[in-house]
């Protein structure tokens, strides 16, 4: 009866928690403990979250004064919810990058400047400072720190995203190993003659285009920041200091071509404007259950850490394959941090000095960073052999506080399968690492967009990115030539070329001359 008691109490502590402090406001530990209020990106764990605000609160109120509670925003629609989660203001801590409006949100001041309280975090700085000696201010907008970023120090520019597939079944089908999009391709169509197959889209997430694009390119042109964040422009790999505009290259028409091909012989999914940005979840399971043989979007890490441990429960006998799209590339660049998803500040939060240094705590104290990365011991992860295991974890009871991570605190993992460690995620990190001692470094890599001035641009391109763009890389046409000059004037109409011209200004004026 006490620990049912104990876990109503805890529960509505969460419910009547808000965004920071505010007056008046009493909690379940005391009148001055500071109830912070932190997004998540994907499902809240089915056991264990109690335990975890327990073992949270053991720590956080003792130390700092705080405690610590997740709102829940599962993964595929997640730019969307984000936005409306800080528009509310109710939230403390926003997790930000390729998957968010986080330089647009920057600009509408909706983080506050961590560079005013770091003199109060000096463990955090001196954290960053082994990266390099400017690692946090590469990371600045504007002269803005706006986010603490995940810390994964030299690694390759954008290999991690590809093809995840059935090895086994590729070995059966005699086919030659996939090192390309013809290999690729070939899969898919050889997949459809399959009777079980059949019925069911290859295909079911609506960023295909962005793979096409890297494997058509080949490293030809290089992304300012993302394709998700900046859809409509590039630059040239040989040429980095000017900006294109995306769909007037040549390749953008045949990555259409081939979309609109996949999506009239039924590899594509046919609804495919009605999916979400991120349709992994749906995808993992349409493979669990025998329903589709691959998935196009798949980070290596999400394959490793999410799709393998949960296939294998179900389907131990299956073998898995890996494709990286930019392993067909024929330059390599290291990234810098100013490139990783942050962790940002509100700036409705009513104690930033609290919350800061609760972010130091996390990169810095083993016991907070293990809490917020693997969540309960016994629970969401085992210790086999000092190493984190999976083992006998269901996939979905695992947690990890979103874009936290921290290459000098993660511990050990033991590979949940063997075979896939051994014969396709080992090889990939092989050929990272290989091409890791080839890489340049990458010629934006101190560049950072300030879109304060054409905010309203933004907004208007992003209105034809739903009315035109998003149905044209979805397939939506039976002329993606005519219906691609469509999408072309209207995104002039609504101020792409102020748009590019703004980006050409700051790139022009940028401190650290573009190479």
């Amino acid at each position: 009866m006490r620990r049912y008691l104990l876990a109503i109490i805890l529960l509505l502590s969460f419910l009547l928690s808000g965004c920071g402090k505010r007056e008046g406001e009493m909690t379940s530990q005391s009148a001055n403990v500071v109830n912070f209020r932190a997004i998540y990106l994907g499902n809240a764990p089915e056991e264990g979250l109690l335990e975890l605000y327990r073992q949270l609160d053991e720590l956080t109120v003792g130390e700092l004064g705080c405690t610590i509670r997740f709102e829940f925003i599962p993964w595929g629609n997640e730019r969307e919810q984000l936005n409306i989660a800080i528009a509310s203001g109710e939230y403390d801590f926003i997790p930000g990058g390729v998957f968010s409006d986080y330089r647009i949100l920057v600009s509408r001041n909706a983080f506050l400047d961590l560079n005013e309280y770091l003199y109060l975090v000096p463990e955090l700085a001196d954290h960053y400072g082994t990266y390099s000696e400017t690692a946090l201010k590469d990371c600045e907008i504007s002269g803005g720190l706006y986010g603490i970023p995940q810390f994964g120090p030299g690694e390759i520019k954008n290999v991690n995203e590809g093809f995840f597939y059935r090895e086994d079944l590729r070995k059966a089908w005699e086919l030659p190993e996939i090192t390309d999009l013809n290999t690729m391709e070939m899969y898919l169509y050889r997949a459809k003659e399959e009777e079980r197959y059949r019925s069911e889209p290859l295909i079911t997430d609506n960023r295909i285009w962005q793979s096409l694009w890297l494997l058509l390119t080949k490293g030809k042109y290089l992304e300012i920041s993302s394709m998700q964040e900046m859809p409509f422009v590039v630059v040239s790999a040989q040429k980095p200091d000017v900006v294109l505009n995306r769909l007037e290259q040549p390749e953008f028409l045949e990555v259409l071509s081939y979309i609109e091909k996949w999506r009239r012989d039924g590899i594509l999914e046919s609804d495919l404007l009605a999916m979400s940005d991120n349709e992994g979840e749906r995808g993992k399971n349409l493979m669990q259950q025998d329903r589709k043989p691959c998935e196009t979007n798949v980070p290596i890490w999400s394959a490793e850490a999410v799709h393998i441990p949960e296939l294998t429960q179900m389907q131990p006998e299956w073998e898995y394959g890996f494709f990286p799209y930019t392993s067909v590339n024929e330059e390599w660049y290291i990234g810098t941090l100013a490139d990783s998803s942050v962790i940002s500040i509100s700036s409705k939060t009513t104690e930033p000095e609290i919350a800061i240094k609760l972010l130091e705590k996390i990169h810095t104290d083993q016991r907070y960073y293990n809490l917020m990365k693997y969540g309960v011991e016994g629970i969401h992860y085992r210790m086999q052999d000092g190493k984190i295991s999976y083992e006998e974890i269901e996939g979905r009871n695992k947690f990890g506080w979103t874009v936290c991570s921290d290459d000098l605190m993660n511990c050990k993992v033991v590979p949940i399968n063997g075979k896939w460690y051994e014969e396709a995620a080992l090889p990939v990190e092989r050929w990272r690492n290989a091409i890791s001692k080839e890489a340049k470094s990458y010629p934006l890599e101190n560049f950072t967009f300030s879109a304060e001035r054409v905010y309203r641009e933004l907004e208007a391109l992003n209105e034809v990115k739903l009315k035109y763009f998003q149905p044209l890389v979805c397939g939506y046409t039976d002329d993606c030539a005519a219906d691609l000059e469509e999408t072309k004037k209207a995104l002039e109409e609504a101020g792409l070329d102020l748009y590019i011209a703004s980006m050409q200004e700051q790139i022009s004026k940028s401190e650290t001359p573009i190479k």
